[in-house]
């Protein structure tokens, strides 16, 4: 059953045990990001709590963090289990369900235009030491295509700059900069939509990495089994969700750009300080007594490295090639520069193969190392990939590196050169770690098949616990 907004899966978190409400006030400054940190290392990725703060730097508007921030509260949003994430959204992610626009919307019962427009009046923390100033972490920028019309749904971060100015950091690959560089082309300034607190399946939609035209308000409609309902905005001719807590409706100009940053990554560095796009508020519409979501980004574990999970999945759905059976983004390796490949192996030269094939795909861009492992190896058991590493391949035949490729933009070991020019030129490698299938290879060792299953039952007996 599809939640019709944040508030019912804030509740189904709520009613699993998931989520702490943080009563007392706490600054915004440094405070709610120290929390949130403090979470992550008592918790780590798979325990750490969904923080409800009831009172942010004594605002009445409640900040919610870390709703998404374990598998478990991941798959929750499309209202399944860790093991058939992957599976539940390769279904339905092919059966995409076009939004239907409605008249009414609880997005508007309040409605500031002009002077009433004030930024301020949201609760956004000032997350960690050398951040530039306060950051929306979890904004849904919504455009469309100045040609096409297509609609575009994706996460950017940005910085509060004053009541009615908004940055947008969104690399020269991703979308909504292609949109905004033809529009800008023409000289037209370029309608952008925000919308803040909404339905679970729009952030994983919006977080996935489709092919380019795919509009994410469809995949959101796919994942929930039901179309996502979408109003006018009332200053620009975009639509938006229905039941978002907040949308904030504006213009990025041509040729106008403002220093941003440094803020901190989901890699776990601070990024750069630069001139960048903004985006200018015309109108804020919102519910009434409306929540503000947010993420919280660090060094793994974070929010963000559960937003990997739908990457891991749109790569196994992209994946060319045949025989790819599990696929693992691993903790460590933020969000997505290290990928873990099984393959059922029928032929040699089928790992670096598989490799490329990961590489190539639209949600593989960001990754700089794959590794292969065989069918015997649990790609999510890190000790079975080492033992793979350590006994089934070598370096000077196993080990490609394919140059001059782009990367992940967030990434800090880019080359200071390629990063000014926002080339973001990285190198990647293929380590294939799995076992040759016309070569002798010797045989892994194990129990005798009958003992082993007779152990098994009859466990109990032996009174190990």
């Amino acid at each position: 059953m599809p939640y019709r907004d944040l508030r019912e899966f804030i509740a189904r978190v709520e009613q699993e045990g998931e989520l702490s409400r943080i009563k007392v006030e706490v600054d915004l400054a440094y405070e709610v990001g120290a929390i949130c940190s403090r979470n992550y290392d008592l918790g780590g990725l798979e325990h750490s709590r969904a923080l409800f703060f009831e009172r942010p730097g004594g605002y009445t508007v409640p900040l919610v963090v870390n709703l998404l921030g374990t598998a478990k509260r991941y798959s929750m949003a499309i209202d399944t289990t860790p093991d058939r994430f992957t599976a539940e959204w390769a279904r339905r992610t092919k059966n995409p369900i076009e939004p239907v626009l409605v008249k009414d919307a609880p997005c508007k019962e309040n409605i500031h235009l002009g002077d009433e427009v004030d930024l301020l009046e949201l609760p956004i923390p000032i997350w960690n030491e050398k951040d530039g100033g306060p950051y929306v972490t979890l904004p849904h920028h919504i455009s469309k295509d100045p040609q096409t019309g297509q609609r575009n749904v994706g996460i950017y971060r940005s910085e509060l700059h004053d009541r009615k100015t908004l940055g947008i950091w969104a690399a020269t690959m991703r979308h909504i900069n292609m949109h905004w560089r033809k529009a800008h082309a023409r000289g037209e300034s370029f309608p952008v939509a925000v919308a803040i607190g909404v339905d679970p399946t729009i952030t994983l939609a919006a977080n996935a990495s489709f092919p380019h035209g795919t509009d994410e308000l469809a995949m959101a409609g796919g994942l929930r089994g039901r179309p996502i309902e979408v109003v006018p905005c009332e200053t620009i001719p975009l639509e938006v969700p229905a039941t978002a807590e907040f949308v904030l409706e504006g213009e990025v100009r041509p040729n106008a750009l403002r220093r941003e940053g440094p803020f901190g990554e989901g890699a776990g560095y601070y990024g750069e300080i630069a001139d960048l796009e903004f985006i200018e508020i015309k109108a804020i519409t919102h519910r009434n007594n409306p929540i503000h979501q947010a993420a919280y980004l660090r060094r793994p574990p974070s929010e963000v490295l559960s937003l990997k999970r739908c990457w891991e999945a749109e790569a196994f759905s992209q994946c060319p090639l045949p025989g790819l059976l599990k696929l693992n983004f691993p903790e460590g390796g933020c969000v997505g520069a290290i990928a873990i490949a099984s393959i059922k192996k029928t032929f040699d030269g089928q790992g670096k193969m598989m490799g490329m094939g990961i590489l190539g795909t639209q949600a593989g861009r960001s990754v700089k190392i794959v590794i292969v492992v065989d069918e015997d190896i649990d790609p999510f058991n890190l000790t079975d990939v080492l033992w793979a590493m350590s006994t089934r391949f070598q370096p000077e035949r196993d080990l490609e590196v394919i140059k001059d490729v782009t990367g992940w933009a967030l990434d800090p070991s880019i080359p200071m050169h390629s990063q000014e020019l926002g080339t973001n030129l990285v190198s990647k490698m293929i380590i294939d770690a799995t076992k040759p299938v016309k070569e002798p290879f010797p045989e892994v060792i194990s129990p005798k098949k009958d003992v082993m299953e007779k152990v098994i039952r009859e466990w109990q007996k032996y009174g190990i616990t």
